[in-house]
Order: structure tokens, then C-alpha cells, then sequence
């Protein structure tokens, strides 16, 4: 069951190692999966999520998606003020409006791709108040358990019209 819900949150800083998303030109495409798995999964394996744990400001896991002038880039990281490693990115969320879509159950990667798809295919339609505004969107694992995954998804949001 999905969940959502509309919360205002305070502008964070987000570090974290990037990849670019080249399979898509929107901020949301079904086609981003394999690649956020395999990126994710890479930058575990690889030790450079250890390398940002001890920074974090949160008990969290997170991830991020945001659109650059050069194309669609998929974040790895934690939210944190401390400096950022030399192999690493800074990605400012801003304070906003968020569309907050929570869901649980399977594997996180599903979880997180079914409340994106609910969120840009039935929430954010023409009839609905809020529209997404552009800027990052993180995606949330809140159990610490990618398996059987609670999750959320938040959707940067302003006012129609």
C-alpha cells in the first residue's frame, strides 16, 4: 500500500558519488532502474558508501535524483554539513514542499521504482494541486533493510498555477 502525503522540509546538503543517467532525458523513466541497482550496488562494493557513513546526519540510507544541465545524474550518499570528500559531489536540496510517498515490503529498488511510478504516472497529473518543481529527489530507505524495504520517496513540489 502506498501512502502519501504533502510535508514541508528544511533545505539539506546531500554528498555523494554521482553517475549519469544516459538511458533517459526526463527526471523520471522506468528505463533508470538496472542503472541506479548496478551504480548502487557498485559503490557498496566498492567501499565508497563506507567512506560517507561516518558523515552522515542521518540513520538513513539515501539516494538521490536530479537534473543538471548536462543530463540526468543518480546520487549515492548521505545527507551531512561536514566537507566533501575529494572523490565526491555536493547536492543542495532546498527547502520546499515535498510529495512524500511511503510504501514497504520486497526489495528497495522495487520500492522505490513503484513509488516513483505512482508519483509521475497517478499523483502529479493535471488535476492534482501540486507540480513537481524541478529540483532533486530523494529516495529513502528508512529500516536500513533493502530486502524487505521501507521506504520513501520525496518529490519536490509547488503549487499549480
Amino acid at each position: 500500500m502506498i501512502s502519501t502525503r504533502i510535508e514541508n522540509k528544511e533545505a539539506f546538503r546531500f554528498i555523494g558519488f554521482k553517475t549519469v543517467l544516459a538511458e533517459g532525458t526526463s527526471i523520471h523513466d522506468t528505463r533508470y532502474s538496472p542503472l541506479k541497482t548496478a551504480f548502487f550496488k557498485s559503490m557498496i562494493e566498492g567501499g565508497h558508501m563506507a567512506t560517507l557513513r561516518p558523515l552522515s546526519e542521518s540513520n538513513y540510507g539515501f539516494a538521490a535524483v536530479a537534473r543538471e544541465p548536462d543530463g540526468i545524474y543518480y546520487y549515492a550518499g548521505v545527507p551531512s554539513m561536514q566537507p566533501v570528500p575529494s572523490s565526491a559531489d555536493e547536492l543542495p536540496f532546498p527547502q520546499s514542499e515535498y510529495l512524500v510517498l511511503s510504501g514497504s515490503g520486497g526489495l528497495s529498488r522495487l520500492a522505490f521504482d513503484r513509488l516513483e511510478d505512482y508519483a509521475f504516472g497517478s499523483v502529479l497529473n493535471d488535476e492534482y494541486e501540486y507540480v513537481y518543481n524541478g529540483n532533486p529527489i530523494a529516495e529513502v530507505l528508512l529500516n536500513g533493510n533493502p530486502m524487505d524495504a521501507e521506504v520513501e520517496v520525496w518529490v519536490p513540489v509547488i503549487k499549480r498555477g
